[in-house]
Parts: C-alpha cells; structure tokens; sequence
C-alpha cells in the first residue's frame, strides 16, 4: 500500500509519501495514517497479484468513506464514486459497489484500488472484497448430501459482515440462501439439526421444517468442542436467550419508530423495550426471553416468598443430568398509570444443576428495588403501596407458580 499526501499526487505519479506491505483488505484510519500525512488530506494506492484457480467471472466489491476505484489489468472494473449511503463505518460509509472480470486460471492479474480521502468527521476507511466464481449449486449439493446422511447439521448465521456496532441491521433474516439451504435440506434427510451462529435475532421461515435449534452466539475459539458436547449430549445446553427472539422484523418493539422522520429518532417505545413489549402488548414471539430446553425434564414444584427471596422446589424427572434456570418475573396488577408500564419485569433468577431423579431447593433473592418504579416528577425510586405478583417460571411466557404479595414496606 503507497501512501499520498493529496489526491493529484497519486495521480499525477509524485512519489508515495510512505509505503509498507498491505496488511489487510478491511483499512480503517480514525486518525492521520502516519506523520507527514493527516487524515483530512491524503489519499493511498492497493496493489496485489491474484491468481485464479479458477477460470470464470471474479466477483469485486468496495465500501468506503470517500472515493474508491478498483481496477483489474488496468481496466476499471468497480467505481463507488455515486454508491449511495450504506451505513458500514459506523454510518458514514457507502453501500458496498459490486462489478465481475472474467479471468484465466494460472493467469496472474494485477489488481489496483486507489482510495480518495473524502471523510466525514473523523472516520476514513476501505474494504475490497473478492469472490471467486461459483464452481456448482452449493445448496443442491448440500441436499444430495443430506438425502443420504442419517442427520444434517446445517451451520447458519451472520459475522461482522453482517452485525456491528456502528450500525443497525436492515432485516433479520439471514443472509443469502442460507434459508433456501435449510428448506432444501430438511426436505431430504432424516433428521435436520439447525445450528445458528448469529450475535442477535435472526428470523426462522424454516422452524416447523427441522427438528431441533441451536442458538449458539458467536462463541469463540472452542466453539467446534463445546458444539460437539452438546450435540452428542456430553452437556447439557443450559444457557437461555438473553433477548426475545421475534417472528419477523415489523414484530419488534422501535420498528414503528425506526430510524426516524426528518432526522430525528424518538425513543416513543419507552420502557416497553424487549420481552416488556411482546409480554405487554401480547404479541407472541417466535422464542420468548428466557426460553431454552434442557435434555432433561425439570419441573419446578413449588415456589415460596420470604423476606425478599423465593424458594424453588425442583425436580429432575429424567434419566440424566439436567439444568434449569429459575426466572422470577413481578407483576403490578394496578400499575403506575404510566403509558409505558410494563406488565411484567425480570427481578432475579437463578441457575439449578439437578442429578437423575434429584428434588433440590433454590433461593433466588430478588433484586432490592423488585416493587419500585422511578417517579420522573420527584426523581426518585418510589413503591406504591398494594398487592403485586411474583411470577416463578422458565422464560417470560412459561410461569409455573405465582406468588401474590404486597409491596414490601419501606
């Protein structure tokens, strides 16, 4: 990668300011590139060599903030000059620019992107992508292979392609075909096992098709072994969502008021945020908050109030090791007369690990504020006085017991 100080530097052949071996093809500069370049004027040059394994039309791609050209022998291929707004480099980027060249297999081509400081704020940045040719039907190999196992593993979901931080998802449904893959192939096996590798919600068209889901959540390095356990029931998958998951993207709570009118985004969901919405409202989400399965059945017996903590009697009725996570939800018959009360909120849980055929007792203490609310008139916590419910259950929607009480006393 040449580095310049101005655009007519570069194409005027002055020599780069500094080089150094391209470290990447995702180039992000939040500050000046290096001393004697600043980052409200410069502008850098890409250069490598690919070679082809393939003969076939190569797929290019560009998002940047600024101007970028991408070129294959000389000849330009990709141009984001007029690219449209697309949210990548914490919404100051462009939509990514896609164009093909038709290139040789062993046939080395030169390939030069040249990037034009244009940035907004603070942030500058660049990302090339390649992509070879399609050699078959990926999905309709997938689907002979699964016409002839005893059971398909379909590993699906996003990356940071896809999710960030700097800006907000368009849809939720999963990327390219990968639904179509699952449709295809729990048409033809056996058995079809959907594991979901995503970092937040992602829609499920294909749910009533498979016979189980696996919610995993970006897990890291070990995520081979730890799926491996679970899958062949080494471990029990005891974690639970930490999100409601919902049918689709006009079900969520912000998606009458997302992104905004004349530039302005008003949070008029309020408090009704996540399960307090689906919960409030009675829409019903595809997974609610909370939910997740335990190869064992675990039934909670009884639940009991004292002093500011449930006691939880559980049984594990099963053959095997099992977990359960406790979840008290509290519950305010009359409300505070605001618009935005929730009709249920999340004020402990616990997590039990109960043996084949063992009964055990849990003591989930409940969060010191349970029966407040915060009074914007005085700024403050404040309980109102009366009857309130403790909902004991395994997820938002799944109560087993409910405990009726009054406000604890000041």
């Amino acid at each position: 990668i040449d580095y310049f100080a101005t655009a007519p530097d570069m194409a005027g052949g002055a020599p780069a300011v500094r080089s150094e071996p391209l470290p990447r093809f995702n180039l992000i500069w939040p500050d000046d590139p290096s001393e004697g370049l600043t980052r409200e004027s410069f502008a850098c040059r890409l250069s490598f060599t690919l070679t082809p394994d393939v003969s076939g039309p190569w797929n290019f791609g560009l998002t940047s903030v600024g101007r970028a050209t991408l070129s294959v022998d000389g000849v330009v291929v990709v141009d984001d000059e007029l690219a449209a707004p697309g949210g990548s480099f914490f919404g100051v980027g462009k939509a990514q620019i896609t164009s093909s060249a038709k290139l040789e297999s062993g046939r080395a081509a030169a390939v030069t992107v040249e990037y034009v400081n244009v940035g907004l704020g603070q942030m500058r940045g660049l990302i090339v992508g390649v992509e070879a040719p399609a050699l078959d039907d990926t999905v309709d190999t997938a689907t002979k292979l699964a016409a002839t196992s005893d059971v398909s593993i379909v590993v699906v979901g996003t990356n940071d392609d896809w999710e960030a931080e700097g800006y907000d998802r368009s849809t939720i449904d999963l990327p390219g075909r990968q639904d179509e893959l699952i449709s295809q192939v729990a048409k033809v096996s056996a058995r079809t096992i959907v594991v979901v590798n995503a970092g937040s919600p992602v829609a499920m068209p294909w749910l009533n098709e498979v016979d189980a889901v696996l919610f995993v959540w970006f897990p890291g390095q070990e995520f081979g072994d730890a799926l491996a356990d679970v899958l062949f029931g080494d471990t029990d998958p005891g974690g639970r969502l930490p999100v409601t998951l919902p049918r689709r993207l006009e079900d969520t709570p912000a998606f009458e008021h997302a992104p905004g009118r004349n530039g302005v985004g008003r949070y008029l969901e309020g408090r009704l945020m996540g399960y307090r919405f689906y919960d409030t409202v009675g829409r019903q989400p595809l997974f609610p908050f909370g939910h997740g399965l335990s190869y064992a059945h675990i039934s909670i017996d009884a639940a009991t109030l004292e002093d500011g903590v449930v006691r939880a009697t559980l049984t594990n009725h099963s053959s095997r090791d099992g977990v359960e996570v406790v979840q008290i939800y509290a519950h305010d018959p009359e409300g505070t007369g605001a618009t935005d009360d929730p009709m249920q909120a999340l004020v402990g849980f616990a997590k039990v690990v109960l043996a084949s055929g063992e009964s055990s007792a849990v003591e989930v203490t409940l969060d010191p504020r349970w029966a407040m609310h915060w009074d914007v008139t005085t700024h403050a916590w404040v309980t109102r006085e009366g009857a309130r419910e403790l909902r004991v259950g395994r997820s938002s929607r799944e109560i087993a017991h409910v405990i009726s009480c009054a406000a604890p006393s000041k």
